[in-house]
C-alpha cells in the first residue's frame, strides 16, 4: 500500500470515528478531497481493481454521511 492509498484510507477512518460535529464536517471534506485526488492519480494508470472498488465505495459512504449529516441538521 503506497502513501496516497494510506492517506485516503486514514482520512476516511477519521471521519467514521469522529464524534465532534464541527470536526466531523472538516474531516468529511478532507476525506472527500483525498479520495477524489487518489482517483485522479489512478486515472490512466494500472492501479489495482481492489483499490478502485474501495475508492468508489468510499465515495458512496461519503455521500451517505453528508446526506445524513444535512438531514439531521435540518
Amino acid at each position: 500500500m503506497d502513501t496516497s492509498e494510506r492517506r485516503w484510507r486514514h482520512l476516511l477512518l477519521a471521519v467514521l470515528t469522529e464524534l465532534d460535529t464541527e470536526k466531523f464536517s472538516l474531516r468529511l471534506a478532507a476525506a472527500d478531497d483525498a479520495v477524489f485526488q487518489r482517483l485522479l492519480q489512478l486515472e490512466g494508470t494500472e492501479g489495482t481493481d481492489e483499490e478502485r472498488l474501495a475508492l468508489e465505495e468510499a465515495l458512496m459512504d461519503i455521500r451517505l454521511l453528508r446526506h445524513n449529516c444535512y438531514q439531521m441538521g435540518s
